[in-house]
């Protein structure tokens, strides 16, 4: 794993952009090496803890522990959310909307996890889904692929086996993917790649992986980024955006064949 860091090319008071390239290597199962180009850093504070990142192309959503914010994809802050009750974690945007991973997220385990939908433009609630019954601990991340809903679960322990509930459009259940992955904590985001038909899924520490939208244990790649990983979206094909909640920062990555 290398890193080679350039030079600041923008700086204002609420953003900063820099150039910096950072490595991370992962063998694919046929024998090439995956890697990750940060592209640029933009800073995004937040009062709570980061955990969610969403796009529409145009804007940059970033959802910390109890408040949505809406940024352009320069930095500017164009909105915040009223603040909520509950911890909210991964979210995506899909036809207008942005969906969060919501729960009471508690050691003990809970059946309180809901799924909150927010209009992407005023940001306010729109629709609440009950996907209690599903999970155990945390409902961790979401991601959409092919009118379905991918949720997977966060735990407070490193022995378990990672799971992802899968809902229809309408948040019916459909099945339970289980994996031999075994992320940290449990899965923390997770996001769709159509150019590859892989989910790229990260947990609460520097691991993460790539399986196939069959979630066949045979197809994972997994890799090992040099800071805990939150949540990813794509931002187009070349691009991902991902969260650095420790700097309070989002990285424009870019993925790479070694």
């Amino acid at each position: 794993m290398h890193a080679v860091n350039g030079r600041p090319s923008i700086c204002a008071k609420t953003k900063s952009w820099s150039l910096i390239f950072v490595i991370v290597g992962s063998t694919l199962a046929h024998g090439g090496e995956l890697a990750f180009e940060v592209i640029r850093e933009l800073a995004i504070p937040t009062e709570e803890n980061q955990q969610g990142v969403a796009t529409d192309g145009r804007h940059l959503f970033v959802q910390d522990r109890y408040q949505l914010h809406k940024y352009k994809l320069d930095g500017m802050l164009v909105k915040k959310s009223a603040k909520f009750k509950h911890h909210h974690g991964g979210i995506t945007h899909v036809k207008g909307n942005l969906y969060c991973a919501v729960s009471q997220c508690t050691k003990d385990g809970t059946h309180k996890h809901w799924i909150k939908v927010y209009d992407a433009d005023s940001l306010e609630l729109v629709e609440t889904h009950d996907v209690g019954v599903h999970f155990k601990v945390c409902a961790g991340g979401i991601a959409y692929r092919d009118d379905h809903f991918f949720v997977p679960e966060s735990f407070f322990d490193k022995d378990h086996v990672d799971r992802v509930v899968v809902f229809d459009s309408d948040f019916r259940y459909v099945r339970t993917h289980e994996t031999s992955f075994k992320c940290p904590y449990g899965i923390q985001g997770m996001e769709y790649l159509p150019e590859t038909d892989q989910f790229q899924i990260h947990s609460h520490g520097p691991e993460f992986y790539r399986i196939n939208s069959q979630f066949d244990n045979d197809s994972i790649v997994s890799g090992k980024a040099p800071f805990k990983l939150q949540d990813v979206v794509r931002l187009n094909v070349n691009i991902l955006l991902v969260n650095y909640r420790k700097r309070q920062k989002v990285l424009l990555i870019r993925v790479v064949q070694k």
